[in-house]
């Protein structure tokens, strides 16, 4: 039974608070600057009467790490969860974060990373599921073997392996077709183990085993696809560019010469943190890229000038984007079950 103190009243008016924000994420991509002020009056003043300095520090904590997720993150989603962390300091906290902040963050960010990792399984699933099933058998063949011989941290490198490979099979196409054709064999594989060693197939369950080691590392897979280059992606008109539409291309302005090159997750990344390092951009170089916060008024200004001098192509590459307040949302609610219900906090 729940008790309505203010912590509860407060939990209670922010739901009502992110479920606005979820519908007007939804139907506009736009969370209203009213809906955070509101809860920064309400759970600032209420997580210091109730938690003392301690609220403060949570609050300035939060923000500081949301500030640097804000590489990828939208700066409205900065703003949830940071004006949440005063009244979440329930779990206590890892370096003044609040831990319920961070389980919501990392619930918030699972949930909206699987329909994307979907849609890539989707796409992929001709190249990722034969060639986990090769990388499993591999896996399987090596265990085997170890396992007569005592080799330490013999499993370290053979998933640092593994994933080497996985990388390989993206950048080399004639690796990706071997893995893919070698995937086929995975059967006789199983089928010669058995015959093989019954007693070791059986008591270490070795076709489960098989199985779960092709889960794993398709999920392996499909996280370095996406980090390689295989982001949900459209073209749009440059004409029809509007603000907030994320770039996947990395537009490089030197002198009078453009460059327009596509980029994959990892070199953004590394763009992104060199930029707020001042390293990008010099007197005579300029880089346009997008982060969290998508396209800006001037960069499209930018953008529609270029197109008119013919220094770009008619269309863009941009990368597919979801509605992240519902997640948060979802886990909110999830964070406050675990507390109230299940008493995991």
């Amino acid at each position: 039974m729940i008790s309505f103190d203010y912590l509860t009243i407060a939990y209670i008016i922010n739901f009502i608070l992110l479920s606005i924000a979820t519908y007007t994420d939804i139907k506009t991509r736009e969370i209203p600057h009213i809906i955070t002020i509101i809860m920064l009056i309400i759970n600032l003043p209420l997580g210091f009467y109730l938690f003392g300095f301690e609220a403060i520090w949570a609050f300035l904590s939060t923000l500081i790490l949301c500030l640097i997720l804000g590489i990828g993150m939208g700066g409205g989603d900065i703003k949830l969860f940071t004006v949440l962390a005063p009244i979440f300091l329930f779990a206590g906290t890892i370096l003044y974060i609040p831990k319920a902040i961070l389980i919501l963050i990392g619930i918030s960010a699972g949930i909206s990373a699987f329909y994307p990792m979907l849609n890539i399984l989707k796409k992929y699933w001709k190249e990722i599921i034969p060639s986990s099933a090769y990388l499993a058998m591999v896996l399987g063949i090596i265990i085997y073997i170890i396992s007569f011989y005592n080799v330490p941290y013999a499993i370290l490198f053979v998933w640092g392996y593994i994933i080497l490979s996985v990388f390989i099979s993206r950048k080399v196409s004639g690796y990706k077709e071997f893995t893919k054709k070698a995937g086929f064999f995975a059967p006789l594989y199983l089928i010669g183990l058995y015959l093989l060693d019954y007693n070791y197939f059986v008591n270490n369950q070795v076709l489960l085993q098989f199985l779960v080691y092709v889960g794993e590392l398709s999920l392996i897979s499909i996280v370095i696809y996406a980090l390689t280059g295989a982001e949900i992606s459209s073209k749009k008109l440059v004409k029809d560019l509007k603000e907030g539409d994320i770039l996947r291309d990395i537009i490089t302005i030197e002198g009078n010469s453009v460059t327009v090159e596509g980029a994959n997750i990892l070199k953004r990344f590394k763009l992104m943190v060199d930029a707020e390092m001042g390293k990008n951009e010099t007197e005579n170089k300029k880089i346009l890229m997008t982060d969290g916060e998508g396209l800006y008024k001037e960069d499209l200004e930018l953008l529609q000038k270029l197109h008119k001098e013919g220094k770009i192509p008619n269309e863009l590459n941009l990368i597919t984007t979801y509605p992240f307040v519902p997640f948060v949302l979802v886990g909110y609610v999830v964070v406050l079950v675990l507390h109230y219900y299940f008493n995991l906090f």
